[in-house]
């Protein structure tokens, strides 16, 4: 059975874009916004966000725990923030933060493609891991916007 790769989720903050790109490419503050991710810190030399920076995530979905190697794609400050989770693998999980200005308003849209969950043998590939990552993405930006907002 073949489960859906793509998803997003998106929501509007009252915050300048600049702010929320601040808290979400801060990847060591991941663990307060994400449900699976419980903490992630700089890797191989890594000390900020910048494209080819490295960081390990380490998460938790249920009873599965896992920590992964992660490097950023895209960085540019207030547009957008993106890394793909699983270096080395053709199976990576990509995960992207777009962010669209208006004055003092954000619409902040998460995504990710993650075709790990149609590999056989994989332990993303279960009956309701696509949910999963779509009420994690969900829950994720709303924390931010929270953030953001306060």
């Amino acid at each position: 059975m073949a489960f859906p790769e793509q998803g997003s989720a998106a929501t509007d903050i009252a915050a300048p874009a600049e702010v929320v790109w601040a808290l979400l490419a801060d990847v060591t503050r991941m663990g307060e916004w994400s449900p699976e991710c419980r903490r992630a810190e700089w890797a191989d030399g890594s000390t900020g966000p910048a494209v080819g920076a490295r960081f390990v995530g380490h998460n938790q979905a249920g009873t599965f725990e896992w920590s992964v190697p992660c490097e950023i794609d895209e960085c540019e400050p207030g547009r957008v923030f993106a890394f793909h989770a699983g270096t080395g693998s053709p199976n990576s999980t990509k995960w992207r933060f777009e962010l669209m200005a208006d004055g003092s308003r954000t619409r902040l849209t998460e995504s990710f493609d993650a075709p790990m969950i149609n590999v056989e043998g994989s332990p993303a590939n279960f009956e309701g891991r696509y949910e999963m990552l779509v009420a994690a993405a969900e829950t994720t930006i709303a924390n931010i916007k929270a953030a953001a907002e306060a």
